[in-house]
C-alpha cells in the first residue's frame, strides 16, 4: 500500500512538471508560428525557404548557455538546417523583451540556411567563418533596409560593412574569409566585432549528424535529411529563392544583390584537388604480388601437401594507377610568390604520399618559370621529391609567357625524355600568353581565387580554381 502511494505521490509530481513544459513548448510553436507568417508577409520571395523552417523545441542541457550576449540567460536559438532550435523559454523571453529581435534572429538563421553556411564546417578556422558567415548575412539584412527587422546595432553594422566593402567585393561569407585568411592582422583588428554581428549559436553546424555529441536526427528520419541530404535541399531551395527573386525583381521588388552574389557561390565550380590529381594517374603493370587475385588456401594446401611447392604460384604483376610521366609547372610571376607555390607543392606532394602514386621509378619534372624556364629538376624517386620539398627555392618574378614551358615538354618528348607523358598541371594566377597550338598531351591550369581579374583559359586547357585556404587545410 505504501509503495502504491509513493508511486501516485511520483506520478502526480511528474505531471506537475510536465504541465508547464508543455505549456510552454506550446507557447513558444504559437510565436514562432507567428513570425513566420508575418515574414512570408513581408519577404514573399522567402517563403519556401521560411516553411523548411519549422520550430523544434529543445530541452534544457541540449543547447549551451551563452556566456555573454543577448540571450544569455537562456541562450542563443541555432538551427542545423532541419529547423529553429530552440529552449521554449528562450523564444519566450526574447519575444517579450523584443518581437523585432526575435524576427530578426530568424531571418539571419535562414539566410544562414539559403548560402549554406552550416554545412562548410570543413573550413580550417571555425572562429573565422563564424564571423564571415555572421558578415555577409547581416550585410544582406541592412540590404534589405525592411522597418519590421531594424535594431540600434544598425548603424555601428553599416559603418563596418562600408569600409570593408572597400576590401572585399562582393561580401559573400567565402570572400569575407579568404581576405581575413590571407590578412590575419585584418582578422585580429576586426574579430572583436563578432558579439555585434552574432545573432544565434553556431553550436548545430558541429555536424550534419550531431549536436554536441548528442544523437538529433532519428532512426527513421526523412530521406530528404539523410547522407547529407539537408545541404542539397537547402542548395535546390536557394535555387529557386534565386529565380523568384529575380520574379521580383521585375515586379519593382526590391530583392539585395548581396543576396543573389552569396547564392551564386553555390554554384560557383568547385573541384577536390585529390581527386582532379587522380585525372592524371595512368594505368601501369609493376612488379608485385597481387593479394587481390591470389588465394593463400590453395598456396597454404599444396605447401603442406607437397612439402616446398605450392599448389597456386602468386602472381607477380598487379596493375596499379600510378604516376610516372609528369609534369608539375609553376609559375614564378610577380603574383605566384613564396607562400603561395610552397602551399601548392606541399599539397601536391601530401596528395601524391598519401594515395601512393609513386612508382618506384618515376618520371617527374617540375619546371619553374615566369617569361622564361628557371629551373628544370627531374624527380625519380620519392626521396629525391622529399629533398627537392626541403630545398625548395622559387626562382624568377618576372613576367608570364606560357609558351615557354609547353616548349621545353616538346623537346623533351622529342629527346625521348618522356615515353607515357600522362599530362602536365601548370600552377599560376591564369595571366599570360597561352600557346596557339593545342598539345598533344592533356594540360590542367591551377588557378588561385581572388578578386582580381578573371583569366580567359583556351578551351582546350582544363581548369581547377582553388583557394589559398584550400592548399593549406591538412
Amino acid at each position: 500500500m505504501e509503495n502504491s502511494e509513493n508511486k501516485t505521490a511520483l506520478n502526480t509530481s511528474e505531471a506537475d512538471k510536465i504541465k508547464p513544459m508543455v505549456l510552454k513548448e506550446r507557447t513558444a510553436a504559437k510565436i514562432m508560428r507567428q513570425i513566420q507568417e508575418q515574414m512570408i508577409v513581408t519577404l514573399p520571395f522567402l517563403n519556401r525557404a521560411v516553411l523548411r523552417m519549422p520550430y523544434l523545441p529543445l530541452k534544457e542541457g541540449d543547447i549551451p548557455k551563452e556566456s555573454s550576449g543577448k540571450g544569455a540567460k537562456y541562450g542563443l536559438p541555432g538551427t542545423d538546417g532541419k529547423g529553429v532550435r530552440a529552449l521554449p523559454d528562450c523564444v519566450i523571453n526574447m519575444y517579450r523583451r523584443d518581437a523585432t529581435d526575435l524576427s530578426r534572429t530568424f531571418l539571419h538563421m535562414i539566410l544562414h540556411c539559403i548560402f549554406c553556411h552550416p554545412f562548410r564546417y570543413d573550413m580550417l578556422n571555425v572562429e573565422l567563418w563564424d564571423l564571415s558567415a555572421d558578415i555577409a548575412v547581416e550585410n544582406v539584412i541592412l540590404e534589405l533596409d525592411k522597418k519590421e527587422f531594424r535594431q540600434n546595432s544598425d548603424v555601428k553594422k553599416k559603418s563596418f560593412l562600408f569600409a570593408l566593402g572597400e576590401k572585399v567585393q562582393p561580401l559573400t561569407a567565402e570572400n569575407i574569409y579568404g581576405f581575413y585568411y590571407k590578412n590575419p592582422e585584418e582578422y585580429e583588428k576586426d574579430k572583436g566585432l563578432a558579439e555585434l554581428f552574432k545573432a544565434d549559436t553556431h553550436a548545430c553546424w558541429l555536424s550534419s549528424n550531431e549536436f554536441l555529441g548528442k544523437e538529433i536526427i532519428d532512426n527513421d528520419a526523412e530521406d530528404d535529411y539523410a547522407n547529407g541530404g539537408v545541404e542539397q535541399m537547402w542548395k535546390k531551395t536557394a535555387g529557386s529563392i534565386k529565380l523568384q527573386a529575380e520574379v521580383f525583381r521585375r515586379g519593382q521588388e526590391f530583392v539585395p544583390g548581396a543576396a543573389v552574389e552569396n547564392i551564386k557561390e553555390l554554384y560557383k565550380e568547385k573541384y577536390d584537388f585529390e581527386d582532379f590529381l587522380k585525372r592524371f594517374v595512368s594505368p601501369r603493370e609493376e612488379i608485385k604480388v597481387n593479394n587481390d587475385e591470389f588465394d593463400y588456401i590453395y598456396y597454404t594446401y599444396g605447401m603442406k601437401l607437397y612439402g616446398n611447392i605450392p599448389l597456386i604460384e602468386p602472381l607477380e604483376y598487379t596493375d596499379m594507377n600510378k604516376i610516372h610521366d609528369f609534369v608539375i609547372a609553376i609559375d614564378t610571376s610577380g603574383s605566384c610568390q613564396g607562400r603561395i607555390v610552397r602551399s601548392f607543392l606541399n599539397k601536391t606532394y601530401t596528395i601524391l604520399k598519401s594515395t601512393g602514386t609513386f612508382f618506384s621509378n618515376m618520371n617527374l619534372h617540375i619546371i619553374q618559370c615566369d617569361s622564361r624556364i628557371q629551373s628544370d629538376d627531374r624527380i625519380t624517386s620519392q626521396l629525391e621529391f622529399d629533398n627537392y620539398i626541403a630545398d625548395l627555392k622559387v626562382r624568377g618574378y618576372g613576367g608570364t609567357d606560357f609558351r615557354a614551358v609547353f616548349d621545353r615538354i616538346d623537346k623533351l618528348i622529342e629527346d625521348k625524355e618522356f615515353t607515357d607523358l600522362r599530362g602536365m598541371i601548370y600552377f599560376t594566377d591564369g595571366l599570360g600568353t597561352f600557346p596557339e597550338k593545342v598539345p598533344d598531351y592533356p594540360a590542367a591550369f591551377i588557378i588561385i581565387e581572388d578578386d582580381k581579374e578573371k583569366p580567359n583559359i583556351p578551351p582546350w586547357a582544363i581548369k581547377l580554381v582553388t583557394t589559398l585556404e584550400e592548399l593549406e587545410k591538412k
